[in-house]
Formats: C-alpha cells, structure tokens, sequence
C-alpha cells in the first residue's frame, strides 16, 4: 500500500535549476507524484540579506516507510549541496521537508504557509 507524502520543496540558490533537478529525480522515483506551480517567497528564519526563495508543494506516493522516505530527502539534498555551512549565511541551495506523511500533518506552522495552501490547493491535496 502506497503511503502519500506531503513535502515542500524549496531553494534560494540557483533556484529554477535546483527546483527542476530535484523535479526531474522525484518524477523519475515516483513517476506519480503531482507538484505545484513554484511561487517566490521570502526567506524565514534565516540572517538578514538571505535571498528570496522559489516554493512549490508535490504530493509523492511511495512505498517506502516514512524514515527511508526522509532518508532518501536529505541525501537528494546532499547531492544537491545542501550544507548546514552555508545555511548559517542564509544559502540554501535545496531544501526537502516532509510536511504531511498520510493523515498526519508533521509541521502544522509550515503547513499553513500561503504558498502550501495555495499549492496543495493546486495539486488537490488540500
């Protein structure tokens, strides 16, 4: 049975071609997830002059159990040099959280983000 993550995709970092990567290698693991429309937002929690971000939402059937799933996230991050470094001076070139695994929503603040409401309106999800 295939379990239904929620996950917010975001990059302020060579944005669009960070965005479609990490598009292009969820399509290719899970050729029936359903992404969103990317929509600029500006950085939270991150030092003053941060770059503003792209943001989309995708809904990603997997069967994978909810640990491999975030495993598999943060290696996609790694591949696409997420550093915890650079995320101190506000560069964060991929950035992958699991929002909602099934019925559970896992960030409730994240959650009701403009952006994820309107992108899980989007996808259906909502």
């Amino acid at each position: 049975m295939d379990n239904k993550a929620i996950i917010s995709i975001g990059s302020n970092t060579n944005r669009t071609e960070n965005i479609q990567k990490v598009i292009e290698i969820l399509q290719a693991n899970y050729p029936r997830s359903r992404f969103s429309t990317p929509e600029i937002t500006d950085p939270i929690d991150l030092p003053e002059g941060a770059k503003a971000f792209l943001n989309l939402v995708a809904m990603v059937p997997t069967n994978l159990d909810k640990e491999e799933f975030v495993s598999q996230l943060k290696s996609i991050e790694e591949d696409l040099g997420r550093d915890d470094d650079d995320e101190e001076e506000g560069i964060i070139p991929i950035d992958l959280d699991l929002i909602k695994w099934n019925e559970d929503v896992l960030k409730p603040r994240d959650f009701i983000r403009p952006y994820m409401v309107s992108g899980l309106e989007e996808i259906d999800e909502f």
